[in-house]
């Protein structure tokens, strides 16, 4: 009986320690700049605009790790607010080693979505918010609260509150994951003005509800929004000094650059759990950089110079 019990505890304890529990990490940007409450935002419309609020919720998240394996972390639901960084605790999982992205989907799942707030503990995201998330039985939650102005001063008003179990639109982010303390943290950019993308608020707006631009505003969070740490749209990119191209080679890959470079540039490769694994210093005048003697897996390849930083996924087949 005594060797039953050892064995016992053993195995729980076995099982307690498989347990890593899993942090979502968002930075918000506007374009390549820190947001916040003085940010000054020209869409990608050209329109000036001032955000006041900017909420929204996220749900249903899926790990995918390990060669494409999805693991779900079930019940898991994220309030995000675009003037606050924060980690938001999404559960616990097991075993995962290697990171490739995070499924997810925007707003609320239906079943909740029409439940009673005052039913969730209070420090949920599901509970009651100041200023309030939920519009009420019929319509439920909130999914985005995107509220500013535009125009001189601000003056002229857009509003939109994005409801709708249709709109419950599901998307993947690519994230950084690393290991903190025993914590499996997931890092990702979003990009404030991924929300504004084919959306014009120049003339005013307001839209409380389930179609017009509550449903453009939903597929930008998914589509539009979320990006790797450092990563550079296309916009911001063409501001670089350099700019580039992976071509695969056996065992590595080549960073070919689209003209000679004009100063140094330094290249790192990284796993996806955002270890360095190799960097060097390439000098001006470089037109190709061959990385060698790469295992087949996922990576990171980040290239950073004086006009910024471009981070692109890598897989080495």
């Amino acid at each position: 009986m005594r060797a039953v019990l050892v064995f016992f505890f053993v195995a729980i304890a076995g099982f307690v320690q498989a347990q890593t529990p899993v942090e979502l990490r968002i930075d918000h940007k506007a374009g390549q700049l820190d947001f916040n409450a003085e940010s000054e935002v020209v869409t990608v419309l050209g329109e000036a605009v001032e955000i006041d609020r900017l909420e929204y919720y996220l749900s249903m998240f899926t790990l995918v790790h390990d060669g494409g394996m999805e693991t779900p972390i079930d019940g898991a639901y994220v309030l995000a607010d675009a003037f606050e960084d924060v980690a938001h605790v999404l559960g616990e999982v097991e075993g995962v080693s290697n990171v490739e992205s995070l499924k997810f989907n925007v707003g609320i799942d239906p079943d909740n979505n029409h439940a009673d707030p005052v039913a969730w503990p209070s420090d949920h995201p599901l509970a009651p918010q100041v200023p309030s998330m939920h519009w009420g039985w019929s319509a439920g939650y909130r999914f985005v609260a995107l509220e500013g102005g535009a125009g001189i001063n601000g003056i002229i008003t857009h509003e939109i509150h994005a409801l709708g179990d249709n709109n419950h639109f599901p998307g993947e982010m690519e994230v950084l994951a690393s290991m903190e303390n025993g914590t499996l943290v997931l890092d990702v950019e979003a990009d404030v003005l991924g929300f504004y993308q084919d959306l014009s608020v120049s003339g005013g707006l307001i839209n409380h509800g389930e179609s017009g631009e509550a449903v453009l505003v939903c597929n930008n969070t998914v589509d539009h929004v979320f990006r790797l740490p450092g990563a550079s749209n296309v916009e911001a990119a063409m501001s670089l000094d350099f700019g580039f191209n992976l071509m695969p080679l056996d065992g590595g890959a080549r960073i070919q650059f689209d003209a000679p470079l004009g100063s140094v540039v330094q290249v790192e490769l990284l796993d996806l759990l955002g270890r360095s694994l190799a960097q060097t210093n390439i000098p001006s005048g470089t037109r190709t950089y061959d990385l060698k003697d790469v295992p087949a897996g996922a990576f990171l390849i980040t290239v950073a110079g004086l006009g910024g930083r471009v981070t692109r996924r890598w897989i080495q087949g």
